[in-house]
């Protein structure tokens, strides 16, 4: 696919940021699993989204690639400490940073991923703001799935905006800021980034009902064994499933079970996609928003 391509030059392009910030890092066992959580990488999809907000302003990619590299390791950190607090032993077919290291030295980590992230973000003061607004609505997002707040559909997209898609905003804005966007091109990229983020959530959601471990690198309906709320399962229990109902379930007979929480679930993903291509129909015409608009689509299709 030319989006899979597209992903995988910006990649190359953000990774050669990253070793220089490792070399000094000390002693070598926080450095071998800073190292680790960096190389155990997925698709880049937030970073691609950096530097191609970077160019829909008239920008490069070359010149927002530091930026993208900070976007890329606080979502490092995240999945680091989302490893941990969910006790995961498994993360894109590896083993996770805990399992590995310790909870001590993978919750340091975290810490040393988000610096090495403020360090690189500060080449420009201006993505400070954008860059802290991510660490702080994501932990929100931590929190939020750790009591018991998510209740309804409105409830679910808060906790989705905070968990996912102020990442994706702050990717979007942050590369608008460094390619020269004006603030109406910056509030458009950002609103853009943020609803893709929720879109990119619920699917994750869908993929967690449907999907084999396998496929996904990870455990599978750890969301319903986690008690973590999913767009599907809140859905469903609205409906009138109950939890025990889908515990019992193989993933074949999951997917029956609540296939119309599925189907409402993948309605509410094409809502967000709608808004988001809203929020950058005004930019001017260029390859870069062409291939932002199929890098949403490609959000709702992907199958990992």
């Amino acid at each position: 696919m030319e989006i899979e391509q597209l992903l995988a030059e910006r990649a190359e392009m953000v990774d050669a940021e990253l070793p220089a910030l490792l070399s000094s890092i000390k002693p070598p066992e926080l450095a071998a699993a800073v190292a680790y959580a960096i190389a155990s990488k997925g698709k880049r999809i937030r970073s691609a989204l950096v530097t191609l907000s970077s160019e829909a302003v008239g920008g490069t990619a070359r010149q927002a690639s530091f930026a993208a590299a900070s976007i890329e390791l606080i979502h490092s950190s995240s999945l680091v400490l989302d490893d941990v607090i969910d006790k995961s032993e498994k993360r894109r077919g590896g083993d996770t940073v805990h399992i590995k290291w310790g909870t001590d030295m993978a919750l340091l980590t975290v810490q040393v991923l988000a610096a090495l992230s403020l360090k690189l973000a500060s080449r420009d003061p201006r993505l400070i703001r954008a860059i802290a607004d991510s660490f702080l609505y994501m932990g929100e997002g931590e929190a939020m799935e750790l009591v018991d707040y998510v209740r309804d559909k409105n409830t679910y997209i808060d906790l989705a905006f905070r968990k996912t898609g102020s990442l994706f905003g702050s990717a979007a804005e942050v590369g608008s800021l460094v390619g020269g966007g004006d603030d109406k091109e910056t509030g458009s990229l950002l609103g853009f980034g943020n609803h893709i983020g929720i879109a990119f959530q619920i699917r994750d959601d869908i993929l967690d009902c449907i999907s084999s471990e396998h496929d996904l690198g990870k455990p599978v309906k750890k969301d319903l064994f986690m008690g973590r709320p999913s767009i599907v399962v809140i859905d469903a229990l609205n409906s009138g499933i109950s939890l025990e109902q889908m515990m019992k379930c193989n993933n074949g007979q999951l997917m029956h079970l609540v296939a119309d929480s599925i189907d409402h679930a993948e309605e509410t993903a094409q809502e967000e996609l709608v808004l988001a291509m809203a929020h950058i129909e005004k930019l001017d015409d260029s390859p870069a928003k062409n291939k932002l608009i199929t890098l949403g689509e490609y959000i709702l299709s992907r199958s990992k």
